[in-house]
């Protein structure tokens, strides 16, 4: 008997475990498809891919660890890894997170919000297997952990229907490091704050939030003695690329410093990436006296030109959501964020081919050589032409987010404001990346890990009817309350007990 029992826990742990896949085999394929994909980058791209002056910046500035240098979070992620001597660690830690965001993804429309199998299988499907995802994943910038930061913090204070203290000080903590890593995540730490103010619950929630940012960026003030490194930002050159592509000088009303910034080129004739006039030896932001006329050539055309302004942003955004045709540059650009064949040999199109690491720890690539497609590069350049999410797709996910938020129908309180706040932090992330930079598809991959949540709880919200069951009395010693019922499993309040419902189960409520 003594022998037996053992085998019969591992019997019955087996039988358990197989059950458990068979109830989740849509998110089980999704799974193995994702690593696999992750797994075949890894040897396609070894040991991580790198985008030009970007990459050899961060790793820069991890040497200067303990200092505080600008977007300092990836730096000090770099600086934790450096004592493996190989860039393969830090990309294996990011396909990691790209494969936690997926799972925490389906947890999360399953247990606490609950939609069925298949649609949270569904939301899951573009971070896992978005051929942009995991080929930005493979690179050593900031988007990874940017999105994770975000997507934890957003997820600390949905998972409980009224999050404690504890919970929103963690959030308040990740987003605000997210922030430091994007200066773009400042649309959460709005939308989270929203969430927990609107319905108003008491002030600990909201109180401890706040104090995770500014514990966060308290510190950093501290270190840094200014607020602009402290936030991670580097300056108004971005928003003067921004605005110098639009800005009409000839009706400008300008001082001679600044009408010394305004393009050459004619309205409608200017480079379509508005970075060029940041980078390009040519661009008139060579001859800004001092930083601070950056800023205030911008302030001038968002006062002078806000209409042109507002069009040519509203304009980049669309074009996340609908085809359209990319410039020259943009191509060039875009081409950096599909697989590519042989990534090393960039000799030949030294602005538009992407490279790789070198084989140690060093602010340098690999240097350009002719080599051969391997057949882990080949199978990625060829899924990359089609495993896209289409524009579509994405405008699909937040009008039926939108949508299902908005339906007239009671109850689903919780579920419309879940579909707002990922609907709100996807769309803010990418209106606010085009509005103060430009659009690029690796500011908007980010959304991949919040539309389809939103589009999940909106669908939730359109297919759930609240209904109310009749009181009976309980037999003898039967609990007054067996099953939740349609408005607990979709984490609403049941005015009729006083109970919440949480997921699946329901607990009562605290006082």
């Amino acid at each position: 008997m003594l022998v037996g029992r053992p085998t019969a826990r591992r019997e019955g742990a087996a039988r358990a475990l197989a059950a458990l896949l068979r109830r989740h085999v849509a998110l089980v394929l999704l799974l193995a498809a994702g690593i696999a994909l992750r797994v075949t980058a890894m040897v396609a791209y070894a040991p991580a891919l790198w985008f030009q002056g970007d990459s050899g910046s961060y790793i820069r500035m991890s040497r200067e660890w303990p200092a505080v240098p600008p977007r300092w979070t990836f730096p000090w992620l770099l600086k934790g890894f450096e004592w493996t001597g190989t860039f393969a660690s830090v990309v294996a830690l990011q396909h990691v997170a790209g494969v936690a965001l997926g799972v925490a993804a389906y947890l999360l429309l399953r247990r606490r919000l609950g939609v069925r199998r298949w649609v949270a299988a569904l939301a899951t499907a573009p971070v896992l297997l978005d051929a942009t995802q995991l080929t930005l994943e493979q690179y050593l910038l900031t988007e990874t952990l940017f999105t994770t930061t975000l997507a934890f913090a957003a997820l600390l204070l949905v998972r409980r229907e009224r999050p404690g203290p504890l919970a929103a000080l963690g959030a308040g903590v990740a987003v605000a490091l997210g922030m430091a890593t994007r200066p773009t995540g400042v649309v959460a730490v709005g939308a989270l704050l929203l969430f927990l103010l609107l319905p108003w619950r008491g002030w600990k929630a909201p109180t401890a939030y706040l104090l995770g940012i500014v514990a966060v960026f308290g510190a950093a003030f501290v270190a840094t003695g200014t607020v602009k490194e402290a936030l991670g930002a580097e300056g108004g050159k971005f928003l003067y690329g921004r605005t110098a592509q639009v800005a009409d000088c000839d009706r400008l009303e300008l001082r001679a410093g600044l009408r010394k910034l305004c393009p050459t080129q004619p309205l409608g004739q200017r480079p379509d990436r508005p970075d060029w006039f940041i980078w390009n030896r040519a661009s008139p932001i060579r001859a800004a006296e001092r930083p601070a006329d950056l800023d205030e050539f911008a302030r001038e055309v968002l006062r002078q030109q806000p209409g042109d302004y507002l069009a040519a942003v509203a304009s980049d955004t669309v074009r996340y959501f609908w085809p359209s045709r990319l410039g020259p540059t943009e191509a060039c650009l875009a081409n950096w964020w599909r697989p590519q064949p042989a990534p090393t040999n960039w000799a030949a199109d030294y602005d538009c081919t992407p490279r790789t690491a070198g084989a140690d720890y060093q602010q340098r690539p690999a240097p350009s050589q002719d080599v051969e497609p391997n057949a882990a590069s080949r199978f990625l350049h060829a899924y990359g032409r089609y495993a896209v999410t289409p524009p579509p797709a994405l405008a699909a996910m937040v009008l039926l987010a939108l949508v299902g938020a908005g339906w007239p129908r009671r109850g689903g309180l919780r579920l419309s404001m879940v579909a707002l706040l990922y609907a709100g932090i996807g769309v803010g992330v990418m209106v606010f990346s085009v509005a103060t930079s430009m659009f690029d598809l690796r500011y908007g991959l980010p959304a991949l890990a919040f539309l389809p949540i939103a589009a999940a709880a909106g669908w939730q919200r359109l297919r759930s009817t609240p209904t109310r069951t009749s009181r009976r009395r309980p037999a003898d010693r039967e609990p007054d309350r067996l099953t939740p019922t349609t408005a607990e499993s979709n984490g609403e309040h049941d005015e009729r007990t006083g109970d919440r419902g949480h997921g699946a189960a329901a607990v009562p409520q605290r006082g």
